[in-house]
């Protein structure tokens, strides 16, 4: 495990070398760094807590349906939609994501029982 968390240390670290050495120094803002820095350090142990409690059923359909609706109205708009038929479309999604979460909480509650009992 502790390769593996080196190699990708390593490649992040090679990647961000590289991507700063292409830019000039007076098209980053830096402002902008130290905010998605600060966002990221306060999000780190948040984000251990919750995969450490959610199992990964839940957990997957509750981050996938939440980059889904974050990014519909982008896709919407790409695709020319008109207001009406995107809020229209924006509810359904919305819908559907809470249909799949309650899915995948009722299949993990499923699985528990069917785990307890069954004899060790």
């Amino acid at each position: 495990m502790g390769t593996v968390d080196t190699s990708e240390f390593v490649v992040a670290l090679s990647a961000s070398i590289g991507f700063l050495l292409t830019l000039s120094l007076s098209d980053i803002p830096f402002t902008l760094v130290g905010a998605l820095l600060l966002g990221g350090v306060v999000a780190a142990p948040i984000a251990a807590w919750i995969v450490r409690i959610l199992p990964a059923r839940i957990l997957g359909t509750a981050v996938g349906g939440f980059i889904l609706v974050v990014n519909a109205n982008t896709f919407f708009s790409a695709i020319g939609l008109s207001t009406g038929i995107a809020t229209v479309a924006y509810i359904l999604l919305v819908a559907v994501w809470i249909a799949a979460l309650v899915f995948a909480i009722g299949a993990r509650r499923q699985d528990q029982e069917e785990a307890e009992g069954q004899p060790v």
